[in-house]
């Protein structure tokens, strides 16, 4: 994506992709539970069906970007949302439908995301831009999205065994504290960068389950759609009225 698209690496930058990642787990269990009221499935893969539609949405997010001069982040966060979401249904079917070993799936995951972490290292033209999230290539997106299924695999593990409601309260303080220390200095470093990415989708899973579980499953009792509804408009919320000047400014002086 082009430069003039991308957010900046502050604060803001970091409880963004937080509340992202808890919007693309409802995201993700919605549209998966919508796909199958129309009875069909990939390969008997319940939670494979919206996946071609999210890839096709992100071809064309990617596309229409290139095209557009105009200042902004929409198509950087519809982007995060699309990767997060398909994360989500991703994950649930390696490790639900397909029932891989937890062990080398959860091994398997990290080596992939550290290789593509090295990749997009190794072909990138200037260290970690302290102002915004540099080079978001095809590279990039691809390390997201192994980010987020080894960040929902782990999230749904860690609730498994804690609880929803320890694991979320947990999850959330340590990556306010992650988020808190780091987000003015080690964040900024490309393999503390993508450590935060990953963190965020762990901690989101946990929330957004939390959000969208019965309290007899120790949730928070709000339906799947009610989740989703909340975690979206906060989502949004945040987005819209965070304001970027400091991002805008910098935009307009490199123009």
């Amino acid at each position: 994506m082009q430069p003039i698209h991308n957010p900046q690496i502050d604060l803001r930058y970091w409880i963004l992709i937080s509340l992202a990642s808890i919007f693309g787990t409802n995201t993700g269990d919605l549209t998966v539970r919508l796909f199958n009221l129309t009875g069909q499935a990939w390969f008997g893969l319940k939670h494979l069906g919206p996946l071609p539609l999210l890839i096709v949405a992100f071809v064309a997010v990617y596309l229409i970007e290139k095209k557009d001069r105009r200042l902004g982040e929409a198509y950087f966060w519809t982007a995060i949302i699309l990767i997060r979401t398909a994360a989500t249904q991703i994950a649930d079917t390696v490790n639900g439908d397909l029932g891989l070993s937890l062990v080398y799936l959860i091994g398997g995951l990290a080596l992939g995301l550290t290789y593509l972490a090295l990749q997009w290292q190794a072909k990138r033209t200037k260290p970690l831009d302290p102002v915004l999230v540099p080079d978001t290539t095809l590279t990039y997106w691809l390390t997201m999205l192994v980010a987020g299924v080894l960040g929902t695999v782990i999230g749904d593990e860690l609730w498994h065994i804690m609880g929803l409601a320890s694991s979320s309260l947990v999850l959330s303080v340590v990556m306010g504290i992650l988020v808190f220390l780091g987000h003015k200095s080690f964040l900024k470093l490309t393999a503390l960068y993508w450590f935060g990415v990953l963190f965020a989708r762990i901690a989101g899973t946990a929330v957004g389950d939390w959000l969208a579980k019965t309290v007899a499953r120790g949730g928070a009792g709000l339906t799947l759609e009610g989740a989703t509804l909340l975690s979206g408009l906060v989502f949004i919320g945040a987005c819209y009225f965070w304001k970027r000047q400091q991002h805008d400014q910098h935009d307009q002086d490199n123009r």
